[in-house]
This record gives structure tokens, sequence and C-alpha cells, in this order.
């Protein structure tokens, strides 16, 4: 009988993302690529129930995000901790003012795990400055499937009537 451990080693976690995001009907995932999330976004464009659009920088993105469910679309954002830092304006005075419920979806960069020199000093700042500008959160606990926390997060975006970010480590989203 396989323990645990085993079933969750045999879960595929981007697999998951794009699984849970399907069912939940998400119709738009906005991308700033990243290298760590390449192979997911490839992933998404081939998947005709959600349109991918690639913006060029994070700001874009969010604005396009944001145009995107005022249409009403269930609208996904796939960018680098380093890029939710510099769309902290345009998070505070539009996502956040006008209650735009956006799940982000954020490659945790220069954590433990990623000890890359350059991608350590964002690291360092995300979880401070997501605190500092309200922005709600949640860290994928990687000892649980991935699933239902992406499920969570996309849940609290829409109750609560704003953007949410789920900060992923690389074998969240690496395919």
């Amino acid at each position: 009988m396989a323990t645990s451990d085993e079933k969750l080693a045999d879960l595929h976690r981007p697999s998951e993302i794009l699984d849970t995001l399907k069912r939940l009907d998400f119709g738009v995932a906005i991308a700033v690529p990243d290298s760590w999330l390449g192979e997911i976004l490839v992933q998404i464009e081939a998947e005709p129930k959600i349109k991918l659009i690639r913006a060029t920088h994070e700001e874009e993105a969010l604005a396009i995000a944001c145009g995107s469910r005022l249409g009403g679309v269930r609208t996904a954002m796939f960018v680098q901790n380093a890029g939710l830092l510099s769309m902290g304006a345009g998070m505070v005075s539009l996502a956040q003012r006008y209650q735009f419920p956006l799940l982000m979806l954020v490659s945790y960069r220069g954590t433990v795990d990623d000890p890359v020199f350059y991608h350590v000093p964002k690291g360092r700042v995300t979880e401070p400055v997501l605190k500092g500008i309200g922005l709600s959160y949640a860290i994928a606990d990687r000892h649980r499937p991935l699933g239902p926390q992406v499920e969570r997060a996309a849940t609290y975006a829409e109750e609560a009537s704003c953007p949410f970010a789920l900060l992923l480590s690389q074998e969240d989203v690496q395919w």
C-alpha cells in the first residue's frame, strides 16, 4: 500500500494547476514569462478552454487581467515575484481599489530552494512588501496536493473580491 508521501510524489504539480484552472472555468491566463514558467505557459496555450495572453511587463499584465475580469472572464496571472513587486502601484490603485478578484500564481524566486545570487534579494523582500501593500497571499505547501491550494486561493479572491497571490516553488510550476 502506498504511503501518503508516495501518493504525493505521484502528483505532477504543474498539471494540478492546469487541471484546477480548467475545472474552475478560468477563461484567460495573463503571463509574463519566467524560466520556471516557460513550459506551463506552453501547456496553457495548447489548452482550448483557456486563452493565454503574454504581456511584455507586469504592469501591462495587471491592466490586461483587470480588463479581462471587468469583461466577466475568470482570470489568472502567471508572474515571477520580482514582477509582482514591480506592479505595486497598479496593484494598490487599480486591482485592490476596484476589488478585482484575480488569482496570481507567482514563481517565488530567491528562497532557500532557489539560491541563485541575483534572485536572493527579491526573495528576501517579497513577503514584507506584500504585507506592506496589503495584498493577500499564501505560500504553497509542498507537502500537500497543489490543486486544492490553487482552488482555495481562487475561492478567496472571488469571495473577498480582491487579488490573491499564491507563491509557488520551482517544483510547483516547472513542467
